[in-house]
């Protein structure tokens, strides 16, 4: 951990504690302790099961009981036992250890953030309540509920927003794209939360034991966002494992996807890309020969020139690949890039003859990332070649069969290899290169 990340981490303490030494000192309305004493604890136990979104990021069934304490108890009463959940859930973290790895399953510094951020969250949320609910003209059900509407949109905004600045620089990442990508996968379930807060604040308000039949929901609703992170990864992990099915039909392919994927990363982080543009490109990668599971054997081994009408089977797999990919929400973006990946920036590609920026970004990285593990692997019909002639036969072809800026960006990754005698825009327009190297290297029309 960076010293700025650690920085932003404890100063969030300060100003968490200003808020709660504030707000515990404005005059206090009497509580009901057995409510509190109910809600916290299944705040607590609630805190002990996250569910890992991405990398650095966690989300809890805690929301649904931090809105229930906003309804029901006065502000400062609020804030200060969402704040003590938090201490206690983390805290009780803090001892517990990975069976996996042995570490301590929360670190103090998270402790300090995680207890300082909901403070702050709480306040803002129970500001918010207690200001719509007492300014707003609607009737008293109507008005509680628009209230808790509000509270929950500042609760949401509030951790969420710093959370997500946290992850971004532990990451390097842009907030937005963290954001977007925890978005994608917890917000229809944060929501069910906050619905099950305000019913949990509506059922306990009269019988406080009651709330303890609101675990079952909420372990419901744990258990959902679980099961849509691991089906999420299942549907990945399948989807590669078929990739790996096809490259073994072939022995001298055995580890081609995972090495395309490989070289595709390493450019795409060499351009700057955005992490999660980077993400969408290795998952493409690492399935962009899917569609070669309905090539014949007799066609994807032979050795030696392929017909025409066998490289027009061949030449079918992008588009073989890209439907099966589409029955795969996760894929929902990376299936173009399986389709293009075999286009050329000369528009003599396939399978749609796309030209230069036609082509998707990702395609044109994963189709030099593929050329090259193609050309420098051994094939049934040739030796792999030397990696400085491969390298070469790239810069040769920047603006006619690949993109420049992709080429050039992978040519900076292995500065060694390059020639010192390679011309910045080679004029080869009219010159035919290897037509598919990805598919049939060294097949020349």
């Amino acid at each position: 951990m960076d010293g700025a990340v650690r920085l932003y981490l404890l100063g969030i303490a300060a100003p968490a504690a200003a808020v709660l030494v504030l707000m515990l000192g404005l005059p206090q309305a009497p509580s009901d302790p057995v409510l509190a004493a109910i809600l916290a604890g299944i705040g607590v136990l609630a805190a002990n099961f996250p569910v890992m979104i991405r990398k650095n990021y966690k989300v809890d069934a805690t929301p649904a009981v931090d809105l229930a304490l906003v309804v029901l108890f006065p502000a400062a009463t609020a804030v200060a036992l969402v704040g003590l959940a938090r201490f206690l859930g983390d805290g009780i973290l803090c001892l517990r250890r990975n069976p996996n790895t042995g570490k301590r399953r929360r670190r103090p510094i998270d402790l300090l953030f995680n207890t300082s951020q909901m403070i702050l969250t709480a306040a803002a949320a129970a500001i918010i309540y207690r200001g719509v609910l007492t300014t707003g003209g609607l009737a008293d059900g109507a008005g509680a509920f628009v209230a808790a509407i509000a509270a929950a949109a500042a609760m949401y905004v509030t951790t969420t927003t710093l959370v997500v600045i946290a992850v971004a620089m532990m990451s390097r990442r842009s907030p937005v794209q963290v954001w977007l990508e925890a978005a994608a996968v917890d917000w229809k379930l944060t929501a069910a939360m906050y619905v099950s807060g305000y019913l949990l604040a509506l059922v306990s308000a009269a019988h406080p034991w009651l709330a303890l039949v609101m675990l079952a929901p909420l372990a419901g609703l744990q258990l959902a966002m679980k099961r849509a992170v691991q089906m999420r990864d299942q549907t990945i992990a399948a989807v590669e494992s078929m990739a790996d099915v096809v490259d073994s039909r072939d022995p001298y392919t055995g580890r081609h996807s995972r090495s395309v994927a490989e070289h595709s990363v390493r450019i795409a982080r060499q351009m700057h890309l955005h992490e999660s543009e980077v993400e969408l490109i290795r998952l493409a990668a690492r399935v962009h020969d899917l569609g070669k599971i309905a090539v014949p054997d007799e066609v994807l081994n032979k050795q030696g020139r392929l017909t025409e009408e066998e490289f027009a089977i061949m030449k079918r797999h992008p588009v073989t690949g890209a439907e099966i990919l589409s029955k795969f929400p996760e894929y929902r973006k990376g299936r173009e890039l399986v389709l293009a990946h075999h286009e050329r920036v000369d528009g003599r590609g396939y399978p749609r003859g796309l030209v230069r920026d036609q082509i998707p970004l990702g395609a044109r990285v994963i189709a030099v990332a593929d050329s090259w593990d193609a050309m420098t692997s051994d094939r049934p019909y040739r030796h792999a070649m030397d990696q400085y002639v491969a390298m070469a036969e790239l810069l040769r072809g920047r603006g006619i069969q690949w993109d420049t800026v992709v080429v050039d960006a992978f040519a900076a990754t292995m500065p060694d290899l390059v020639p010192p005698e390679f011309e910045a825009e080679p004029e080869r327009a009219g010159v035919p290169l290897l037509r598919s190297l990805g598919a049939v290297a060294g097949v020349l029309s």
